[in-house]
């Protein structure tokens, strides 16, 4: 974008510019993430590591299903929702196929702050899926995760999530857009909505044409400034992550900023 992106002002201008040809039917979907990463809108599992090796998929996730009720303070999902769990390992950071979107526009540009080069990316979910299967999905129509069809039919979000559980024999070959059952406090605070990567495991923007994604490169040295016109419009971090960790954070760093600001003279 041509855009100078320094402002949550610049920033809507940017999205309203960068998505002025998509269908209006269509709510688009937001990332941040590095701008200088090596691996971008790759999900974690099939990120380097740093011994060079894979992660071994189908291990993490039966291991996460057998011993994560011990360690959760929360129900956690039934044995056979396999795209529960998957969803409650992404918002936990354990590797999964998934990558995290939000509906949510100044979440997206949140997360994207908490990096040196910030990008926020910005997905038109509908076409992507129109791109993964011959289905006719309406705008704002997404795959039911849990369904099986029968018939012969294929339901292209519940193959993408049985193919983190059955060593890729089942999935199709793009990512799917799908909007998950809330099963975390993040989730709903977030806005969450994932995209599943299939049996292609290259970044999504190698696997996708650019009229479906858009990249927003913020401007480095407004990140500060950016960040507090989030808290004027409600963007903190309790917004995002509901939990007293993050309400810590908030008000150790809201603290601060109260001490920097005061006259010594005051004391």
């Amino acid at each position: 974008m041509s855009l100078k992106i320094n402002s949550v002002v610049s920033f809507i201008e940017a999205v309203t510019q960068g998505t002025s040809e998509w269908d209006p039917r269509t709510s688009p979907w937001f990332r941040g993430e590095p701008g200088l990463t090596e691996t971008p809108l790759l999900p974690s599992l099939y990120r380097p590591t740093s011994s060079g090796g894979r992660l071994i998929e189908n291990r993490i996730v039966q291991s996460f299903r057998r011993m994560g009720p011990a360690f959760s303070h929360y129900s956690t999902p039934d044995k056979k929702a396999t795209d529960e769990w998957l969803f409650l390992m992404q918002h936990l950071r354990v590797p999964t196929r998934l990558l995290d979107w939000t509906e949510g526009a100044l979440i997206g540009l949140y997360f994207a702050l908490d990096c040196e080069e910030p990008v926020v990316w910005v997905l038109d979910p509908d076409r992507l899926n129109r791109l993964s299967t011959t289905d006719d999905f309406s705008p704002g129509a997404f795959p039911l995760t849990w369904f099986q069809p029968t018939g012969g039919r294929v339901n292209i979000g519940h193959e993408n999530i049985n193919g983190a559980w059955e060593n890729d024999q089942k999935g199709v070959a793009l990512p799917v857009a799908i909007k998950p059952t809330y099963i975390h406090p993040r989730m709903s605070a977030q806005k969450s909505c994932f995209t599943i990567h299939g049996k292609e495991k290259k970044p999504l923007c190698e696997l996708v044409p650019d009229s479906i994604l858009v990249k927003l490169a913020i401007d480095p040295e407004a990140i500060k400034s950016i960040r507090k016109e989030l808290v004027i419009l409600g963007i903190t971090h309790t917004t995002v992550f509901p939990e007293a960790e993050y309400l810590a954070r908030e008000l150790r760093e809201t603290a601060i900023s109260e001490a920097a600001s005061t006259d010594p003279r005051d004391a």
